[in-house]
């Protein structure tokens, strides 16, 4: 199941092994804000992947983070994710992403 940035505060429903692809727009080189995973269950869902597709060549050039998950066992869990730069602290994200995930047999 592919979900993107118009999918945040949904609950969707998969099956054990299922994958899941958060696909959120991303410019971390130009910007330095980053998307960095701050909660989900680890007994439900295994994170498996996290990149960045370009969206053309040019340096700087923006595009779609992609972070992978797939599910493990049977359960309920939340997945959420900040949009902010790491290194500044004390400052509020730009953008938060969350989903809640039913795993089912």
């Amino acid at each position: 199941m592919r979900l993107n940035e118009n999918d945040a505060n949904k609950t969707v429903e998969l099956h054990i092994n299922d994958e899941l692809d958060l696909m959120l727009p991303a410019k971390p080189t130009t910007t330095g804000y980053v998307w960095e995973l701050i909660a989900f269950d680890s007994a439900v869902l295994v994170q498996d992947d996290t990149r960045l597709i370009a969206s053309d060549k040019a340096i700087g050039a923006g595009g779609i983070a992609i972070i992978k998950f797939h599910t493990i066992a049977t359960g309920k869990s939340e997945v959420k994710l900040v949009c902010h730069k790491p290194f500044e602290r004390n400052v509020p994200p730009l953008k938060t992403f969350a989903v809640t995930v039913i795993s089912k047999q």
